[in-house]
């Protein structure tokens, strides 16, 4: 089917989003002709609005949305499409003779609940837009359950039209990888962009609890920006930022995987976590706070453990302890990880799903127009 994929970032290329939009876009390219519009719209905008964003979480404000539309509905004249598959708030107000499917992780209100934009001008102008949009959509795919939940609370959606469908690694599939692996040293890893936010800080409380406690563990750290490293322990390894769009750096990425016995991430909140996916291709169990959309990926006992939110530095590092400890479960654990990607966590999965839902919704369409 043709479909019209609209975002203001380029699914096309690999930086944006993390990746997650351009391996969204590869997959539907697999089985259908796939139009991006977006970005070009965008940078129309950008032209019309003199470059006067919003200062507080970079989008634009409200007063040109219907600018936007405007832009989106000329260049939509020109098109013949069976539906549209986007995950933006700039684009609502066009003229629905198509039907589309929202995609996201997240919605704009709980982002004013976990990043502070609650004092952002006019937000409850912003709520309405997406509310809109929610309810307009003709289905709405989200990547976990707990985000679908949000969005029936506070906005009211129909339950029939949402679908969770969960993402996948953005890192090639691993050619070789190994359930066993020598126990002799725990090799910890932490991989995330936002040190605050990902739980950064008590992850070397962590580590300093387990070295305190003669436990045999190194720790590699991926993505602590420009964040200094001071703690009074050895092993200690840190890549301030690997870029996976650089082969050196996707490489040196996965054979940290390819060695590690577990994913920690302490994280304040997380709406899903691509890195999980990741961690489970390597058959590495996470060990994780459950916020947010977390236990969507990390499955109790299956590919890691939870802890609360307000778990203490302590409690991680027991359970990594326990865990590790017992080599026959631990074994078991890295066997089950590698099955939940297999299962769940791959853009193949992920594709199968989606492309039934587009189905779907083309013919419910089609019915509903007595075509």
């Amino acid at each position: 089917m043709n479909i019209i994929f609209l975002t203001r970032l380029d699914p096309r290329d690999i930086t944006a989003w993390s990746g997650t939009s351009y391996h969204i876009y590869h997959k539907l390219k697999e089985k259908h002709i796939i139009e991006v519009i977006g970005p070009e719209i965008f940078k129309q905008f950008l032209q019309f609005k003199n470059g006067n964003f919003h200062e507080i979480i970079q989008i634009p404000n409200y007063r040109y949305y219907s600018s936007l539309g405007e832009l989106f509905s000329e260049r939509l004249s020109t098109l013949k499409c069976d539906l549209i598959f986007f995950g933006d708030m700039l684009f609502i107000p066009f003229d629905k003779q198509i039907p589309f499917i929202h995609l996201s992780d997240m919605t704009f209100e709980q982002n004013t609940v976990y990043f502070g934009y609650h004092k952002i001008e006019d937000k409850e102008t912003y709520i309405g837009f997406e509310k809109s949009l929610l309810e307009n959509a003709f289905r709405i795919i989200y990547s976990s359950e707990w985000i679908k939940q949000k969005a029936v609370d506070y906005y009211h959606i129909d339950t029939k039209k949402i679908d969770v469908v969960e993402f996948g690694a953005n890192i090639p599939d691993p050619t070789e990888y190994s359930v066993e692996i020598d126990t002799t040293i725990c090799r910890l890893v932490f991989i995330g962009k936002d040190w605050e936010i990902k739980g950064g800080d008590k992850l070397l409380e962590i580590y300093q609890i387990l070295k305190d406690d003669g436990f045999p563990c190194t720790l590699t750290i991926v993505g602590s920006g420009n964040k200094e490293i001071d703690i009074d322990c050895d092993g200690i390894t840190v890549y301030h930022f690997l870029d996976k769009s650089k082969p050196s750096d996707l490489e040196k990425l996965c054979n940290i995987l390819s060695e590690s016995h577990f994913l920690v991430l302490p994280t304040k909140f997380d709406a899903f976590g691509i890195v999980f996916c990741e961690a489970s291709a390597y058959a590495v169990p996470s060990i994780a706070a459950d916020v947010g959309g977390v236990s969507q990926a990390v499955k109790e006992g299956k590919n890691g453990y939870l802890l609360p939110a307000d778990a203490t530095a302590a409690d991680y590092a027991e359970k990594i302890k326990t865990a590790f400890n017992d080599r026959e479960g631990y074994l078991k654990l890295r066997q089950s990880s590698r099955h939940e990607y297999e299962t769940r966590l791959n853009w193949d999965v992920w594709g199968e799903k989606v492309n039934k839902i587009l189905e779907e919704v083309v013919n419910q369409w089609g019915m509903g127009n007595g075509e």
